[in-house]
């Protein structure tokens, strides 16, 4: 701190003259030396206050991490088990369609002759029923 431009400042300002030995500045280095102590006090409390702040958003990092992966977790297994009912579903509705098309799948031609031979044998049955019965 330069003593001697403050008292040129106070001269100017106010009109009183001040010498850099006068007591007055001895006054003034004192309030600059409990300032600056202050000022160090302030901000080791703030530097503390910063590292606790620090750690306890560490801690909830972590702690929500935590959660977090508990509930991809639950998430995974509740989409686990609707995938395999969506399977078997599907699994079920394809055993479904394969049954009624095995059916359908049969060709007409294979429908008539099926039809014819077991009307033939149906005549052939009436036939032998009705030479016996005679």
């Amino acid at each position: 701190m330069d003593l001697r431009r403050l008292a040129a400042e106070v001269s100017a300002q106010h009109g009183i003259r001040i010498d850099p030995d006068d007591p007055i500045m001895a006054v003034v280095t004192l309030n600059r030396l409990v300032f600056e102590q202050a000022v160090a006090h302030v901000l080791d409390r703030v530097q503390s206050s910063v590292r606790d702040f620090e750690a306890a958003t560490e801690k909830v990092q972590v702690r929500a991490g935590g959660v977090l992966a508990q509930e991809v977790r639950d998430c995974a297994v509740v989409l686990r088990d609707e995938i395999a009912k969506a399977a078997s579903v599907a699994s079920d509705a394809r055993m479904v369609r394969a049954q009624t098309t095995s059916i359908a799948a049969v060709p007409p031609s294979a429908w008539l002759v099926a039809g014819l031979t077991l009307a033939l044998m149906l005549l052939a049955a009436g036939v032998w029923l009705g030479t016996r019965l005679r």
